[in-house]
């Protein structure tokens, strides 16, 4: 067992200092698309705000539109962290990461998917929330608790830390999917399974992963946060306040340091994990879940 854990440890490790090289020598590129994401996104929200007089029709042609537009800026930016990691010596173009007609309409389906995977496991969940909400009413008919409403309270903590873990275990299995699509040219629901099936032996590599990232990502957020401590303090000399520009200032920092990272790590990761991968083209699905 610690020998495991040493060799999970040593490829987390791994994944993590390549991860940090792909974005350090390929930042400017990386950046561009981040830069890309950003604006699609901050200018559909702003949009939004205006939208809401507006047809239904044109709201939901609208929404394609920019639905379309973040799936082909982010396809690109896996597409060309694949060509950095496989050609190391090439420096790819932008214009080659471009995803094709069949890769956008894969991953938008690929992406209901994953959506509608979340929603079963909710589904599954009543049953278990079922059986303790019975246990708990015999605990309240014992005597073991006071009385309802406590009960009910103990239901809502315990339903949402299983929907977390649940939610967060699914989302772990399927993760994949996007970078089959890329890279194997791999249906909606054949994306699903593969990543499914190579996920199902690397489930505690990849928490290790998520885990650090979450720790970076603390970091960062605290020196962001930090910075903007300082920041406040001077404001306060030129009695200008800045709170109203957090939000964006928390956003562009996400866009353009989170982002470009979280990327390169998971496109690592898979890239780690495929190589290793020997089961079989075409996984069955149900023996992959477990």
């Amino acid at each position: 067992m610690i020998q495991y854990l040493k060799e999970s440890t040593f490829i987390v490790k791994d994944v993590i200092m390549q991860a940090w090289a792909v974005t350090r020598d390929n930042y400017f590129s990386i950046a561009t698309f981040c830069f890309m994401l950003f604006i699609t996104f901050s200018t559909s929200t702003f949009l939004a705000f205006f939208m809401g007089q507006l047809h239904i029709g044109v709201r939901v042609v609208m929404l394609i539109i920019f639905m379309i537009l973040y799936c082909m800026v982010h396809l690109s930016l896996i597409k060309y962290i694949f060509k950095v990691l496989d050609s190391k010596d090439v420096q790819p173009q932008i214009i080659e990461t471009l995803p094709t007609r069949n890769e956008i309409i894969r991953f938008l389906i690929g992406t209901l998917y994953f959506g509608l995977s979340i929603f079963f496991v909710g589904i599954a969940l009543f049953p278990v929330l079922y059986i303790l909400d019975f246990v708990l009413r015999l605990a309240v008919d014992a005597g073991l608790i006071d009385s309802f409403t406590q009960v009910g309270d103990v239901i809502v903590k315990i339903a949402v830390a299983i929907a977390v873990i649940s939610i967060f275990f699914t989302f772990i299995r399927i993760i994949f999917f996007p970078f089959f699509i890329i890279d194997k040219g791999a249906s909606p629901f054949e994306s699903i399974k593969l990543s499914l099936a190579t996920t199902k032996g690397n489930f505690i590599k990849l928490l290790y992963i998520l885990i650090t990232l979450v720790l970076i990502q603390v970091i960062v957020f605290g020196f962001f946060y930090w910075t903007l401590s300082g920041f406040n303090m001077i404001s306060m000399f030129f009695n200008y306040d800045i709170n109203s520009y957090v939000s964006l200032l928390a956003a562009i920092f996400s866009s353009f340091v989170v982002v470009p990272f979280t990327t390169s790590l998971f496109s690592v990761a898979y890239r780690k994990i495929m190589n290793e991968y020997k089961g079989e083209e075409h996984p069955d699905i149900l023996h992959n879940i477990i």
